[in-house]
Protein backbone atom coordinates (compact mmCIF):
# COMPACT_ATOMS: atom_id res chain seq x y z
CA UNK A 1 0.00 0.00 0.00
CA UNK A 2 1.12 3.33 -0.56
CA UNK A 3 -0.81 6.97 0.23
CA UNK A 4 -1.14 9.74 -2.59
CA UNK A 5 -0.78 13.21 -2.43
CA UNK A 6 -3.95 14.01 -0.78
CA UNK A 7 -3.24 11.65 2.11
CA UNK A 8 -5.73 8.99 0.78
CA UNK A 9 -4.51 5.04 0.79
CA UNK A 10 -3.94 3.32 -2.44
CA UNK A 11 -3.89 -0.22 -3.30
CA UNK A 12 -1.15 -1.44 -5.44
CA UNK A 13 -1.78 -4.28 -7.95
CA UNK A 14 0.17 -7.62 -7.45
CA UNK A 15 -1.41 -9.88 -10.34
CA UNK A 16 0.78 -9.03 -12.81
CA UNK A 17 3.86 -10.06 -10.71
CA UNK A 18 2.39 -13.41 -9.32
CA UNK A 19 1.80 -13.76 -13.20
CA UNK A 20 5.22 -13.65 -13.87
CA UNK A 21 6.27 -15.86 -11.49
CA UNK A 22 3.23 -18.46 -12.44
CA UNK A 23 4.92 -18.11 -15.92
CA UNK A 24 8.47 -18.79 -14.63
CA UNK A 25 7.07 -21.97 -12.57
CA UNK A 26 5.17 -23.31 -15.57
CA UNK A 27 8.29 -22.68 -18.29
CA UNK A 28 10.55 -24.54 -15.80
CA UNK A 29 8.10 -27.62 -15.51
CA UNK A 30 8.12 -27.49 -18.98
CA UNK A 31 11.57 -27.39 -19.21
CA UNK A 32 11.89 -30.66 -16.51
CA UNK A 33 9.90 -32.27 -19.12
CA UNK A 34 11.83 -31.87 -21.93
CA UNK A 35 15.14 -32.94 -19.87
CA UNK A 36 13.03 -36.22 -18.80
CA UNK A 37 12.82 -36.87 -22.61
CA UNK A 38 16.84 -36.13 -23.07
CA UNK A 39 17.17 -38.53 -19.33
CA UNK A 40 14.67 -41.50 -21.04
CA UNK A 41 17.54 -41.25 -24.28
CA UNK A 42 20.37 -41.89 -21.82
CA UNK A 43 18.90 -44.55 -19.91
CA UNK A 44 17.78 -46.45 -23.26
CA UNK A 45 21.85 -45.97 -25.18
CA UNK A 46 22.91 -47.83 -22.08
CA UNK A 47 20.21 -50.49 -21.41
CA UNK A 48 20.28 -51.02 -25.37
CA UNK A 49 23.93 -51.41 -25.79
CA UNK A 50 25.16 -53.15 -22.71
CA UNK A 51 22.27 -55.38 -23.19
CA UNK A 52 23.98 -57.15 -26.24
CA UNK A 53 26.01 -60.01 -25.17
CA UNK A 54 29.87 -59.69 -26.01
CA UNK A 55 28.76 -56.73 -28.00
CA UNK A 56 27.11 -59.39 -30.99
CA UNK A 57 24.23 -60.70 -31.50
CA UNK A 58 21.32 -61.94 -33.50
CA UNK A 59 20.61 -65.18 -35.93
CA UNK A 60 19.36 -68.65 -33.70
CA UNK A 61 21.94 -69.79 -31.77
CA UNK A 62 22.90 -66.05 -30.51
CA UNK A 63 19.61 -64.20 -30.25
CA UNK A 64 19.24 -60.57 -28.32
CA UNK A 65 16.95 -59.75 -25.83
CA UNK A 66 13.60 -58.87 -27.05
CA UNK A 67 13.81 -55.27 -26.07
CA UNK A 68 17.13 -54.56 -27.83
CA UNK A 69 15.88 -53.01 -31.14
CA UNK A 70 13.43 -50.88 -29.75
CA UNK A 71 15.15 -49.73 -27.02
CA UNK A 72 18.42 -48.38 -29.70
CA UNK A 73 15.34 -47.04 -31.84
CA UNK A 74 13.67 -45.14 -28.82
CA UNK A 75 17.36 -43.89 -27.62
CA UNK A 76 17.97 -42.50 -30.80
CA UNK A 77 14.42 -41.06 -31.36
CA UNK A 78 14.37 -39.34 -27.40
CA UNK A 79 17.63 -38.15 -28.51
CA UNK A 80 16.98 -35.85 -30.75
CA UNK A 81 13.50 -35.12 -29.55
CA UNK A 82 14.77 -34.20 -26.32
CA UNK A 83 17.38 -31.82 -27.16
CA UNK A 84 15.55 -30.12 -29.71
CA UNK A 85 12.91 -29.98 -26.57
CA UNK A 86 15.12 -28.92 -23.97
CA UNK A 87 16.80 -26.18 -26.26
CA UNK A 88 13.61 -24.70 -27.12
CA UNK A 89 12.19 -24.71 -23.45
CA UNK A 90 15.46 -23.16 -22.02
CA UNK A 91 15.48 -20.22 -24.34
CA UNK A 92 11.56 -20.30 -23.46
CA UNK A 93 12.58 -19.63 -19.87
CA UNK A 94 15.40 -17.79 -20.44
CA UNK A 95 13.28 -14.86 -21.81
CA UNK A 96 11.45 -14.75 -18.55
CA UNK A 97 14.34 -15.53 -15.84
CA UNK A 98 18.12 -14.72 -17.49
CA UNK A 99 20.61 -16.93 -16.01
CA UNK A 100 22.36 -20.10 -16.18
CA UNK A 101 22.01 -22.04 -13.04
CA UNK A 102 18.17 -22.52 -12.97
CA UNK A 103 18.41 -24.16 -15.98
CA UNK A 104 21.05 -26.47 -15.17
CA UNK A 105 19.51 -27.51 -12.05
CA UNK A 106 16.25 -28.18 -14.04
CA UNK A 107 17.86 -30.24 -16.85
CA UNK A 108 19.63 -32.02 -14.46
CA UNK A 109 16.34 -33.06 -12.04
CA UNK A 110 14.52 -33.91 -15.33
CA UNK A 111 17.56 -36.56 -16.41
CA UNK A 112 17.26 -37.87 -13.01
CA UNK A 113 13.21 -38.47 -13.08
CA UNK A 114 14.03 -40.22 -15.82
CA UNK A 115 16.08 -43.36 -14.34
CA UNK A 116 13.27 -45.04 -13.38
CA UNK A 117 10.46 -44.99 -15.38
CA UNK A 118 13.27 -45.88 -18.33
CA UNK A 119 14.14 -48.73 -16.65
CA UNK A 120 11.36 -49.88 -16.17
CA UNK A 121 10.05 -49.61 -19.41
CA UNK A 122 13.30 -51.20 -20.74
CA UNK A 123 12.79 -54.23 -18.35
CA UNK A 124 9.32 -54.33 -20.10
CA UNK A 125 10.09 -54.37 -23.59
CA UNK A 126 13.22 -56.88 -22.79
CA UNK A 127 11.69 -59.39 -21.24
CA UNK A 128 13.31 -62.12 -18.56
CA UNK A 129 16.65 -62.79 -18.40
CA UNK A 130 19.33 -64.56 -16.88
CA UNK A 131 23.09 -63.73 -16.75
CA UNK A 132 26.11 -66.18 -15.73
CA UNK A 133 26.16 -66.06 -12.18
CA UNK A 134 28.74 -68.75 -11.56
CA UNK A 135 31.45 -71.08 -13.47
CA UNK A 136 33.12 -74.16 -12.04
CA UNK A 137 36.88 -74.71 -13.11
CA UNK A 138 37.53 -76.47 -16.38
CA UNK A 139 38.24 -79.90 -16.49
CA UNK A 140 42.19 -80.51 -15.76
CA UNK A 141 44.03 -82.60 -17.36
CA UNK A 142 42.58 -81.83 -20.64
CA UNK A 143 41.90 -85.62 -22.11
CA UNK A 144 38.96 -86.06 -19.83
CA UNK A 145 35.88 -86.18 -20.99
CA UNK A 146 32.35 -86.29 -19.11
CA UNK A 147 30.26 -89.15 -19.31
CA UNK A 148 26.97 -88.32 -17.49
CA UNK A 149 25.75 -86.62 -13.91
CA UNK A 150 23.34 -87.30 -10.94
CA UNK A 151 21.14 -84.45 -10.19
CA UNK A 152 21.01 -84.38 -6.14
CA UNK A 153 19.03 -82.34 -3.77
CA UNK A 154 21.70 -79.01 -3.92
CA UNK A 155 24.04 -81.07 -5.95
CA UNK A 156 25.42 -82.66 -9.21
CA UNK A 157 27.53 -85.13 -9.35
CA UNK A 158 29.42 -84.98 -12.52
CA UNK A 159 31.08 -88.27 -13.66
CA UNK A 160 34.40 -88.12 -15.85
CA UNK A 161 36.31 -90.36 -17.01
CA UNK A 162 38.85 -90.42 -14.13
CA UNK A 163 36.21 -90.12 -11.65
CA UNK A 164 33.83 -88.29 -10.12
CA UNK A 165 33.17 -84.86 -8.69
CA UNK A 166 30.31 -83.25 -6.55
CA UNK A 167 29.51 -79.64 -7.40
CA UNK A 168 27.35 -77.44 -5.23
CA UNK A 169 24.01 -75.92 -7.06
CA UNK A 170 24.10 -72.54 -5.41
CA UNK A 171 27.78 -71.66 -6.01
CA UNK A 172 29.63 -73.98 -8.08
CA UNK A 173 31.92 -75.07 -5.10
CA UNK A 174 33.50 -78.27 -5.20
CA UNK A 175 32.33 -80.71 -2.77
CA UNK A 176 34.11 -83.81 -3.04
CA UNK A 177 35.95 -85.60 -5.91
CA UNK A 178 36.59 -89.52 -6.19
CA UNK A 179 39.62 -90.86 -8.37
CA UNK A 180 38.73 -93.45 -10.92
CA UNK A 181 40.99 -96.54 -10.19
CA UNK A 182 44.57 -96.72 -11.87
CA UNK A 183 44.59 -96.64 -15.47
CA UNK A 184 40.58 -97.05 -15.22
CA UNK A 185 38.03 -95.07 -16.91
CA UNK A 186 34.70 -94.60 -16.25
CA UNK A 187 32.56 -96.56 -19.05
CA UNK A 188 29.10 -96.96 -17.52
CA UNK A 189 26.98 -95.40 -14.36
CA UNK A 190 23.47 -95.81 -13.43
CA UNK A 191 20.95 -93.36 -14.64
CA UNK A 192 19.37 -92.67 -10.90
CA UNK A 193 20.57 -92.77 -7.40
CA UNK A 194 18.37 -94.70 -5.16
CA UNK A 195 18.81 -93.86 -0.95
CA UNK A 196 21.75 -91.50 -1.75
CA UNK A 197 23.96 -94.21 -3.67
CA UNK A 198 24.94 -95.13 -7.58
CA UNK A 199 26.77 -97.05 -9.02
CA UNK A 200 29.24 -96.69 -11.70
CA UNK A 201 31.50 -98.87 -13.14
CA UNK A 202 35.00 -98.51 -14.47
CA UNK A 203 37.39 -100.50 -17.44
CA UNK A 204 41.10 -100.33 -18.58
CA UNK A 205 42.17 -99.48 -22.65
CA UNK A 206 40.58 -102.41 -24.71
CA UNK A 207 39.43 -104.12 -21.22
CA UNK A 208 35.97 -105.34 -20.14
CA UNK A 209 34.31 -102.46 -18.14
CA UNK A 210 34.43 -104.62 -15.18
CA UNK A 211 35.11 -102.77 -12.30
CA UNK A 212 31.75 -101.68 -10.49
CA UNK A 213 31.59 -99.33 -7.12
CA UNK A 214 28.71 -97.85 -4.81
CA UNK A 215 28.92 -94.55 -4.06
CA UNK A 216 27.47 -92.52 -1.49
CA UNK A 217 26.81 -89.37 -3.22
CA UNK A 218 26.43 -86.80 -0.37
CA UNK A 219 30.22 -87.77 0.82
CA UNK A 220 31.65 -89.25 -1.84
CA UNK A 221 32.63 -92.07 -0.24
CA UNK A 222 33.39 -95.40 -2.04
CA UNK A 223 31.25 -98.07 -0.33
CA UNK A 224 32.18 -101.62 -2.27
CA UNK A 225 33.60 -102.50 -5.03
CA UNK A 226 32.85 -105.68 -7.21
CA UNK A 227 34.39 -107.47 -10.14
CA UNK A 228 31.64 -108.74 -13.00
CA UNK A 229 32.21 -110.52 -16.04
CA UNK A 230 31.93 -107.98 -18.77
CA UNK A 231 32.20 -109.11 -22.28
CA UNK A 232 35.87 -108.39 -23.32
CA UNK A 233 34.76 -106.13 -26.19
CA UNK A 234 33.15 -104.25 -24.20
CA UNK A 235 35.15 -101.02 -23.47
CA UNK A 236 33.60 -97.82 -24.34
CA UNK A 237 31.37 -95.96 -22.67
CA UNK A 238 27.76 -96.64 -22.89
CA UNK A 239 24.15 -96.36 -20.99
CA UNK A 240 22.05 -98.97 -19.57
CA UNK A 241 24.51 -101.16 -18.19
CA UNK A 242 24.07 -100.45 -14.33
CA UNK A 243 20.52 -99.53 -12.83
CA UNK A 244 19.55 -99.07 -8.79
CA UNK A 245 16.02 -100.00 -7.18
CA UNK A 246 14.73 -100.76 -4.00
CA UNK A 247 17.91 -101.57 -2.06
CA UNK A 248 19.07 -103.30 -5.10
CA UNK A 249 22.11 -102.35 -7.81
CA UNK A 250 21.51 -104.49 -11.18
CA UNK A 251 24.89 -104.69 -13.47
CA UNK A 252 24.82 -106.47 -16.59
CA UNK A 253 27.38 -108.79 -17.04
CA UNK A 254 28.05 -110.71 -20.60
CA UNK A 255 25.40 -113.46 -20.84
CA UNK A 256 23.79 -113.05 -17.20
CA UNK A 257 22.70 -110.63 -14.72
CA UNK A 258 23.85 -109.56 -11.06
CA UNK A 259 22.14 -108.30 -8.18
CA UNK A 260 24.12 -106.48 -5.19
CA UNK A 261 22.96 -105.22 -1.78
CA UNK A 262 22.82 -101.35 -2.98
CA UNK A 263 24.90 -99.88 -0.03
CA UNK A 264 26.32 -103.04 1.21
CA UNK A 265 27.64 -104.40 -2.03
CA UNK A 266 26.68 -107.96 -1.18
CA UNK A 267 25.62 -110.45 -4.20
CA UNK A 268 22.15 -111.20 -3.64
CA UNK A 269 21.55 -113.27 -6.72
CA UNK A 270 22.14 -114.06 -10.39
CA UNK A 271 20.47 -114.45 -13.42
CA UNK A 272 21.88 -116.24 -16.02
CA UNK A 273 19.89 -115.75 -19.34
CA UNK A 274 20.90 -119.00 -21.25
CA UNK A 275 23.25 -120.09 -24.09
CA UNK A 276 23.68 -117.55 -26.59
CA UNK A 277 21.85 -114.72 -25.19
CA UNK A 278 23.24 -111.32 -23.82
CA UNK A 279 21.65 -108.55 -21.73
CA UNK A 280 22.31 -104.77 -24.04
CA UNK A 281 20.17 -102.44 -21.96
CA UNK A 282 18.75 -102.28 -18.31
CA UNK A 283 16.04 -100.20 -16.03
CA UNK A 284 15.03 -100.52 -12.74
CA UNK A 285 12.10 -98.86 -11.20
CA UNK A 286 9.23 -99.69 -8.36
CA UNK A 287 10.79 -103.13 -7.73
CA UNK A 288 10.83 -104.28 -11.43
CA UNK A 289 14.17 -104.56 -13.66
CA UNK A 290 13.74 -104.34 -17.40
CA UNK A 291 16.35 -105.05 -19.56
CA UNK A 292 16.65 -105.88 -23.47
CA UNK A 293 18.54 -109.61 -24.49
CA UNK A 294 19.45 -109.71 -27.53
CA UNK A 295 19.65 -114.00 -28.42
CA UNK A 296 21.87 -115.42 -31.45
CA UNK A 297 22.16 -118.74 -32.79
CA UNK A 298 23.76 -121.66 -31.54
CA UNK A 299 26.89 -120.61 -33.44
CA UNK A 300 26.89 -116.94 -32.33
CA UNK A 301 26.35 -115.88 -35.92
CA UNK A 302 22.82 -115.27 -36.68
CA UNK A 303 20.11 -113.43 -35.44
CA UNK A 304 17.88 -115.26 -33.31
CA UNK A 305 15.30 -113.00 -31.04
CA UNK A 306 15.49 -109.45 -29.15
CA UNK A 307 13.29 -109.58 -26.15
CA UNK A 308 12.14 -107.69 -23.06
CA UNK A 309 12.76 -109.34 -20.06
CA UNK A 310 11.79 -108.95 -16.87
CA UNK A 311 12.72 -110.04 -12.98
CA UNK A 312 11.91 -108.74 -9.42
CA UNK A 313 14.81 -105.97 -8.79
CA UNK A 314 14.79 -107.62 -4.94
CA UNK A 315 15.15 -111.41 -6.25
CA UNK A 316 15.72 -111.64 -9.21
CA UNK A 317 13.42 -113.52 -10.22
CA UNK A 318 12.23 -114.27 -13.68
CA UNK A 319 8.72 -113.01 -14.47
CA UNK A 320 8.36 -112.90 -18.11
CA UNK A 321 10.09 -112.69 -21.43
CA UNK A 322 8.50 -110.38 -24.57
CA UNK A 323 9.04 -110.21 -27.84
CA UNK A 324 10.30 -107.27 -29.42
CA UNK A 325 9.20 -106.10 -32.79
CA UNK A 326 13.07 -106.45 -33.93
CA UNK A 327 14.14 -109.41 -37.11
CA UNK A 328 17.97 -107.90 -36.78
CA UNK A 329 20.49 -106.60 -34.87
CA UNK A 330 19.83 -104.39 -32.60
CA UNK A 331 21.94 -100.22 -33.28
CA UNK A 332 20.53 -98.35 -30.68
CA UNK A 333 18.57 -99.44 -27.49
CA UNK A 334 18.00 -97.01 -25.18
CA UNK A 335 15.32 -96.52 -22.15
CA UNK A 336 13.52 -93.08 -22.68
CA UNK A 337 11.55 -93.83 -19.18
CA UNK A 338 11.58 -96.57 -16.59
CA UNK A 339 7.60 -95.47 -15.67
CA UNK A 340 5.69 -95.98 -17.55
CA UNK A 341 8.75 -98.17 -19.55
CA UNK A 342 9.38 -96.81 -22.90
CA UNK A 343 12.24 -97.70 -25.20
CA UNK A 344 13.99 -95.98 -27.99
CA UNK A 345 14.84 -99.38 -30.28
CA UNK A 346 16.66 -99.11 -33.62
CA UNK A 347 17.20 -101.84 -35.81
CA UNK A 348 20.58 -102.38 -38.27
CA UNK A 349 17.95 -103.24 -40.69
CA UNK A 350 16.91 -100.17 -42.84
CA UNK A 351 13.33 -101.28 -43.19
CA UNK A 352 13.14 -102.43 -39.74
CA UNK A 353 12.00 -100.60 -35.85
CA UNK A 354 13.09 -97.21 -35.33
CA UNK A 355 10.42 -96.29 -33.12
CA UNK A 356 9.55 -95.38 -29.26
CA UNK A 357 8.08 -98.30 -27.94
CA UNK A 358 5.91 -98.09 -24.78
CA UNK A 359 4.61 -101.05 -22.55
CA UNK A 360 2.07 -101.77 -19.53
CA UNK A 361 2.96 -102.84 -16.52
CA UNK A 362 2.42 -106.28 -18.19
CA UNK A 363 5.33 -105.69 -20.34
CA UNK A 364 2.49 -105.48 -23.59
CA UNK A 365 3.29 -103.01 -26.33
CA UNK A 366 1.07 -100.01 -26.09
CA UNK A 367 2.03 -98.45 -28.83
CA UNK A 368 5.16 -97.30 -30.82
CA UNK A 369 6.38 -93.46 -32.24
CA UNK A 370 8.27 -93.47 -35.32
CA UNK A 371 11.07 -91.55 -34.95
CA UNK A 372 11.23 -90.82 -38.61
CA UNK A 373 8.03 -90.33 -39.92
CA UNK A 374 6.36 -87.98 -43.20
CA UNK A 375 5.65 -85.11 -40.46
CA UNK A 376 9.04 -84.78 -38.75
CA UNK A 377 12.47 -86.27 -37.47
CA UNK A 378 12.58 -87.27 -33.70
CA UNK A 379 15.77 -85.56 -31.88
CA UNK A 380 16.11 -87.56 -28.80
CA UNK A 381 19.51 -87.50 -28.30
CA UNK A 382 22.15 -85.13 -29.48
CA UNK A 383 25.01 -86.36 -31.64
CA UNK A 384 26.68 -89.23 -29.65
CA UNK A 385 29.95 -87.61 -30.07
CA UNK A 386 28.68 -84.41 -28.66
CA UNK A 387 27.31 -86.07 -25.73
CA UNK A 388 27.34 -87.88 -22.42
CA UNK A 389 28.25 -91.67 -23.28
CA UNK A 390 27.47 -93.33 -20.02
CA UNK A 391 24.04 -91.56 -19.22
CA UNK A 392 23.10 -89.25 -22.36
CA UNK A 393 21.02 -85.83 -21.63
CA UNK A 394 17.92 -86.74 -23.74
CA UNK A 395 16.28 -84.26 -25.46
CA UNK A 396 13.28 -86.48 -24.50
CA UNK A 397 10.85 -87.16 -21.76
CA UNK A 398 7.90 -88.92 -20.90
CA UNK A 399 5.12 -87.11 -18.84
CA UNK A 400 1.61 -89.43 -18.03
CA UNK A 401 1.01 -91.05 -21.26
CA UNK A 402 3.35 -88.30 -23.30
CA UNK A 403 5.95 -88.41 -25.08
CA UNK A 404 7.68 -85.34 -24.97
CA UNK A 405 11.02 -84.64 -27.81
CA UNK A 406 12.39 -82.26 -29.54
CA UNK A 407 11.83 -82.29 -33.29
CA UNK A 408 12.79 -80.83 -36.88
CA UNK A 409 11.35 -81.03 -40.23
CA UNK A 410 13.21 -83.86 -43.00
CA UNK A 411 16.49 -81.76 -44.16
CA UNK A 412 17.03 -79.56 -41.39
CA UNK A 413 20.54 -80.45 -38.89
CA UNK A 414 19.08 -78.75 -35.28
CA UNK A 415 15.77 -79.83 -33.97
CA UNK A 416 13.48 -76.10 -33.93
CA UNK A 417 10.37 -77.42 -32.62
CA UNK A 418 8.70 -79.44 -29.71
CA UNK A 419 6.22 -82.38 -30.31
CA UNK A 420 3.79 -84.33 -27.78
CA UNK A 421 3.06 -88.25 -28.81
CA UNK A 422 0.55 -90.15 -27.23
CA UNK A 423 2.29 -93.30 -26.20
CA UNK A 424 -0.99 -95.49 -26.39
CA UNK A 425 -1.35 -95.17 -29.91
CA UNK A 426 1.77 -93.16 -31.58
CA UNK A 427 -0.43 -90.48 -32.66
CA UNK A 428 1.08 -86.70 -32.86
CA UNK A 429 -1.11 -84.71 -29.85
CA UNK A 430 0.63 -81.31 -30.39
CA UNK A 431 3.84 -79.36 -31.92
CA UNK A 432 5.40 -76.48 -31.22
CA UNK A 433 7.88 -74.21 -32.48
CA UNK A 434 10.64 -73.25 -30.28
CA UNK A 435 12.34 -70.36 -31.69
CA UNK A 436 15.54 -71.22 -31.86
CA UNK A 437 17.18 -74.79 -31.99
CA UNK A 438 16.23 -76.96 -28.82
CA UNK A 439 19.27 -77.48 -27.07
CA UNK A 440 17.95 -79.17 -23.39
CA UNK A 441 15.12 -80.25 -22.22
CA UNK A 442 14.14 -81.44 -18.35
CA UNK A 443 11.58 -81.88 -15.78
CA UNK A 444 10.09 -79.87 -13.30
CA UNK A 445 7.60 -80.27 -10.56
CA UNK A 446 3.87 -80.52 -11.23
CA UNK A 447 4.59 -82.68 -14.15
CA UNK A 448 6.28 -79.64 -16.48
CA UNK A 449 9.13 -79.48 -18.46
CA UNK A 450 12.20 -76.84 -18.98
CA UNK A 451 13.32 -76.57 -22.50
CA UNK A 452 16.48 -74.52 -23.49
CA UNK A 453 15.71 -73.13 -27.07
CA UNK A 454 17.66 -70.59 -28.89
CA UNK A 455 18.85 -69.32 -25.83
CA UNK A 456 16.15 -68.86 -24.44
CA UNK A 457 14.52 -71.22 -21.19
CA UNK A 458 10.83 -71.74 -21.87
CA UNK A 459 8.42 -73.60 -19.33
CA UNK A 460 6.46 -76.39 -21.48
CA UNK A 461 2.96 -77.95 -20.63
CA UNK A 462 3.15 -81.60 -21.52
CA UNK A 463 -0.44 -82.15 -21.96
CA UNK A 464 -1.28 -78.97 -24.15
CA UNK A 465 1.87 -78.12 -25.81
CA UNK A 466 1.54 -74.40 -24.75
CA UNK A 467 5.00 -73.21 -24.57
CA UNK A 468 5.33 -69.79 -21.97
CA UNK A 469 8.60 -67.68 -22.85
CA UNK A 470 11.16 -67.81 -19.79
CA UNK A 471 14.43 -65.69 -19.56
CA UNK A 472 16.98 -65.45 -21.91
CA UNK A 473 20.20 -66.03 -20.99
CA UNK A 474 21.76 -62.77 -21.92
CA UNK A 475 25.25 -63.47 -20.88
CA UNK A 476 27.17 -66.98 -20.99
CA UNK A 477 25.36 -68.63 -23.80
CA UNK A 478 28.21 -69.25 -26.06
CA UNK A 479 29.63 -71.29 -23.10
CA UNK A 480 26.90 -74.35 -23.27
CA UNK A 481 27.49 -76.49 -24.85
CA UNK A 482 25.20 -78.41 -27.56
CA UNK A 483 24.50 -81.64 -25.35
CA UNK A 484 24.48 -79.86 -21.94
CA UNK A 485 22.03 -80.87 -19.01
CA UNK A 486 19.88 -78.31 -18.06
CA UNK A 487 19.13 -78.44 -14.32
CA UNK A 488 16.79 -76.34 -12.05
CA UNK A 489 18.77 -74.30 -9.22
CA UNK A 490 18.08 -72.77 -6.17
CA UNK A 491 16.61 -69.46 -5.91
CA UNK A 492 14.54 -69.66 -9.39
CA UNK A 493 18.16 -70.11 -10.72
CA UNK A 494 19.54 -72.65 -13.83
CA UNK A 495 22.42 -74.67 -14.09
CA UNK A 496 23.54 -76.25 -17.10
CA UNK A 497 26.46 -79.00 -17.19
CA UNK A 498 28.25 -79.65 -20.43
CA UNK A 499 29.86 -82.77 -21.63
CA UNK A 500 33.60 -81.24 -22.22
CA UNK A 501 34.44 -79.01 -19.67
CA UNK A 502 38.52 -78.54 -20.52
CA UNK A 503 38.33 -75.36 -21.79
CA UNK A 504 36.22 -74.79 -25.01
CA UNK A 505 33.29 -75.41 -22.32
CA UNK A 506 33.41 -75.04 -18.75
CA UNK A 507 31.82 -78.02 -16.94
CA UNK A 508 29.00 -76.39 -14.93
CA UNK A 509 27.59 -72.90 -15.47
CA UNK A 510 25.17 -71.10 -12.87
CA UNK A 511 22.72 -68.79 -14.15
CA UNK A 512 20.50 -66.38 -11.77
CA UNK A 513 18.96 -62.99 -12.84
Amino acid sequence: MVQNGSGGVMVEDSRPARTARGAVWGRALLVVAAALVAGLALVFHYFGWTSIPGNACGGRYSPCPDGTAPTILLAFLCTFVGLGLVGWRVARLTELRPGKALPAVLVVTGAVLALWPGWQAYAWMRGPVVDRAWVAPVDRPGSVKGVGDWVLDGAVVRARSDGLTSYGLADGRERWSLDAPVRGSACAMSDTVTDGVGVIAFGREDAPCDTVWGIDTASGRKLWERRIKADATFGRPTDGRLAVDSGIAVALEDTAVRGYALRAGDPRWTLDLGEGCAPVVASAAAGRTRMVVQCMDDAGSAFRSLQLVSLDSATGKHVRRTALPAESHWETAMVVSARPFSLWLKEKDDRGTDAVLSFDEQDRLRGSVKVSGRQEDLSLIPYPEQGFDARPALRAAVVGDVLVTAAMKPGEVDPGAVSGYALDGGRRLWHTGANGPVTALTRLPENRLAVLAGGRIHTLDPRTGHLAEGPLIREGADDVAVAAQLVRGPDDGWVLVNPEGTGVTPPLLGFGN
